[in-house]
């Protein structure tokens, strides 16, 4: 049996969520298999759309059992997959006998506010297109669950909510934690900062964060994204708020950069206004670093009652949390302890599991 996967974003060679996603669940599928199946009963075929995503793809080493092919669509040859799984929130205009999709977030349905209205109308053609014609669709999380069934023709029936997975970062040592602080961050020994994770955005909430960090002027901001929609008045603001020497822009940062920064930093700063699910939450708890977030969207299913949540909007109730973070030993050590506990309740191997539940359970009703 043939499973086809949209393994583009995969391919990409700076990976954020819905990369990782797909590198990860990959990675979990092709190392497990369900009781009385053996590896050669399956295979994965890990379609790229074509251009440059299609050279990093066959550059890139993937698992034992998958070979890489072009998205197969109608004008290229017809070739067997009893299923077809889009990991990116879309699908191919090729029918397959059963065809799965996974998607991560909708806010360009759900708002105008955070990114173009090119973006907003493209994303809305494909994932609706992909909505319709899935036989199952696989959401990220229950905020994610319920924005589907507000804003398209998902039913319920349709849909299986699996969470994103996380690896255990180990924390740095400290003289890790040192070298990084003064030749990477420029930071004297003492010096201490706030971290945020994530493509730098409207929707990512960065301006109220710099606000945030402006009112705390005895600790540094340190924002580890490139640019995104907003990013430009956000760069205009850091300037106005004369945070230009407090605010350290790292850019993309690499699986290594990041371990160093969830071992070093006072905390995640992640109020972001709206996230399909928010890997740099669990990331940062499995790092043991103490995380404060959002109130609303996903992000308080993925927290639990391990981080500090706030209102995203209110820039005061976002800067006291930073502030009473960073000042009470005591709050930040249970922090850590409740994170590391909550982060170990995801794994890849436990999301893969339930993706081959659905695959099973769509393959059977399709028989």
């Amino acid at each position: 049996m043939t499973i086809a996967l949209d393994a583009t974003e995969a391919a990409y060679p700076e990976p954020t969520g819905t990369g990782i996603y797909s590198q990860q669940l990959i990675r979990a599928l092709a190392a497990s298999r369900p009781a009385g199946m053996s590896a050669e009963d399956f295979r994965f075929a890990l379609c790229l759309r074509i251009g440059p995503y299609w050279r990093w793809g066959r550059r890139k080493s993937w698992p034992a059992g998958c070979s890489v092919s072009p998205v197969w669509e109608p004008w290229l040859p017809p070739r067997p997959a009893a299923l077809f799984h889009g990991l990116n929130q879309r699908l191919p205009r090729r029918s397959y006998p059963v065809s799965v999709v996974t998607i991560h977030d909708l806010f360009p349905l759900t708002s105008t506010e955070y990114s173009t209205p090119s973006f907003q109308k493209r994303f809305t053609e494909i994932l609706q297109d992909a909505v319709a014609r899935a036989d199952r669709i696989i959401a990220v999380s229950n905020a994610t669950r319920e924005q589907l069934l507000q804003h398209t023709s998902a039913s319920a029936g349709r849909i299986r909510v699996i969470h994103h997975g996380v690896d255990p970062i180990p924390p740095a040592s400290i003289e890790e934690q040192q070298a990084f602080r003064k030749q990477v961050l420029g930071l004297d020994a003492e010096e201490r900062f706030f971290l945020n994770v994530g493509v730098i955005q409207t929707r990512k909430n960065i301006a109220n964060i710099v606000l945030a960090a402006a009112r705390l002027p005895s600790y540094r901001l340190v924002l580890a994204g490139g640019d995104g929609y907003g990013a430009e008045a956000i760069h205009a603001l850091i300037g106005r708020e004369g945070m230009r020497g407090r605010v350290i822009r790292l850019g993309h940062a690499a699986p290594e950069t990041l371990r160093l920064l969830y071992s070093t930093a006072t905390a995640l700063v992640f109020p972001s206004f709206e996230e399909g699910f928010g890997m740099p939450v669990l990331e940062a708890m499995s790092c043991g670093l103490p995380v404060i977030t959002s109130n609303c969207s996903a992000m308080p299913e993925v927290a639990g009652d391990a981080a500090v949540q706030v209102d995203p909007r209110n820039g005061a109730q976002i800067a006291a949390a930073m502030r009473h973070v960073a000042e009470d030993a005591s709050l930040a050590a249970g922090l850590r302890e409740r994170g590391r506990k909550r982060a170990a309740t995801f794994s890849w191997e436990k999301c893969a599991r339930q993706t081959w539940q659905v695959y099973a359970e769509v393959l059977r009703a399709e028989n």
